[in-house]
């Protein structure tokens, strides 16, 4: 049997047709997105001023008077002579400008820190190889080539870009973003923002904010970081020997009254480098100087009280805080200071604690605890304990051991009170706090209830 045959205007019938079911099918399946592409990182580095006028780049440039371009401490991102094929943008403090990568470093030529599969792979993405060698003992300390890093630094920046596009006058952290890797952000993109909400000054308390009225600061090389009291704070790095100290800074307050303030130091919760564990405040009131030891990295994010002081006297109120501190290269976070109002209306407690066998006599020692405004003073009165009446031995005395005897053989009791800076006075007891029985290797007549 034939199989039928398929004249042409068949075949044309047919292709006519299916190409009309080709195009129905494609007008009525549902519209693609167009793919886009990944926004380019942004990361918070240390940046230095290159300089070196005159002198040639890694991809052959003369550098130029206020020269506009960077340097990155990897060959794998320089772009050739004249080219921008690799550019960063660079936010600082709300300037931002955009520089190709014309020369390679600072310190190391292999560390392709901004890229997820990054030659010090046990490092975090973002954080410069000389970062974590300067701050972390990575490495020992010492760059690709075995020198001791002095700096943190990820970036070089040459002198136009520097100065003229970011106004930058120092070593500073500032945002690098690495257009090759995506999209670019744009100048509000490219800007680090903390999601910590605003911070609050105690209520009723008298704040002084670092780079405000009533703080002063030497000049030094100081860093910043965008988040603590006022959005912002100031830091540097901590040394343990007064002799190579370079940062430090005070502040000052025009308090409405004299009286008792609590003394409270904002501690910021972020920073570039581990904070220190003792920073040493030093609060001068009436007349004294009181060094308070705080802990940076317990209290982060919290009003870090120093103490309750009383201000009135001659003595101008002030807060001192240096880089010397009992750790070495930890950050020392400078910012808020709040003088708070505090009222004192509870007396002291105060009682004997030891009273132990020495020579002839005893050595007595007492000591006591007040809420607020601190002890002023103690009085002591001593009598037999096998007889009434008490008799003044120590009154308004600071100290909190003296030897009473010789005791010739007998035993006395003895009793205390204290009094705070507020002028409130403890009671005295109707017992005596303690005696001199509980020495006695065994119970004299008079010791006996």
């Amino acid at each position: 049997m034939k199989s039928p045959q398929i004249s042409w205007k068949g075949y044309r019938f047919l292709l006519l047709l299916a190409l009309f079911i080709v195009a129905t099918t494609s007008a009525n399946a549902a519209p693609q997105k167009p793919q886009q592409n990944p926004t380019a990182p942004t990361y918070t580095i240390l940046a230095t001023r290159e300089g070196l006028v005159g002198r040639r780049t890694a991809n052959g440039h003369i550098i130029q008077p206020r020269d506009h371009f960077v340097a990155l401490p990897s060959w794998s991102a320089l772009s050739p002579n004249g080219s921008h094929q690799y550019q960063v943008r660079i936010t600082y403090r709300g300037r931002t400008t955009v520089a190709p990568v014309w020369d390679v470093g600072p310190w190391n030529t292999r560390d392709d820190y901004w890229s997820v599969n990054r030659r010090y792979s046990d490092l975090p993405v973002g954080m410069p190889m000389a970062q974590a060698a300067y701050l972390h003992g990575y490495n020992g300390g010492y760059d690709e080539l075995g020198r001791r890093i002095r700096s943190p630094n990820g970036i070089d920046i040459a002198d136009g870009t520097f100065w003229d596009d970011l106004g930058m006058t120092r070593s500073d952290w500032v945002q690098v973003t690495f257009l090759w890797l995506g999209e670019d952000p744009g100048p509000q993109g490219s800007i680090e923002t903390s999601s910590q909400s605003a911070v609050e000054a105690p209520e009723g308390s008298v704040a002084i904010d670092h780079g405000g009225p009533g703080h002063t600061a030497n000049e030094a090389i100081w860093y910043d970081d965008n988040c603590g009291f006022g959005g912002s704070h100031a830091w540097t790095y901590s040394t343990t020997n007064p002799a190579a100290s370079e940062n430090h800074a005070a502040w000052s307050p025009d308090l409405p009254t004299a009286g008792f303030y609590e003394i409270q130091a904002y501690i910021p919760f972020c920073g570039r480098a581990a904070a220190t564990t003792a920073a040493r405040y030093r609060i001068t009131h009436d007349g004294a100087v009181t060094e308070v030891n705080v802990n940076q990295q317990t209290t982060s994010g919290t009003w870090a009280s120093l103490g309750v002081y009383h201000f009135g006297g001659e003595s101008q109120p002030l807060v001192a805080l240096s880089d010397v501190a009992g750790d070495d290269m930890r950050a020392v976070r400078f910012d808020a200071i709040a003088w708070v109002p505090r009222q004192d209306t509870a007396p002291p407690t105060a009682t004997i604690t030891a009273i132990v066998r020495e020579g002839s006599g005893y050595r007595i020692q007492w000591d006591g605890e007040d809420d607020l405004s601190g002890i002023a003073s103690y009085d002591i009165q001593v009598r037999r304990v096998d007889q009434d009446g008490w008799t003044n031995w120590k009154q308004g005395v600071a100290e909190t051991s003296a030897w009473f005897g010789p005791d010739e053989g007998k035993h006395f009791a003895f009793r205390i009170r204290a009094r705070d800076w507020a002028g409130h006075e403890q009671s005295w007891p109707e017992h005596a706090n303690a005696t001199t029985c509980v020495t006695a290797s065994h119970q004299p007549p008079e010791c006996m209830p």
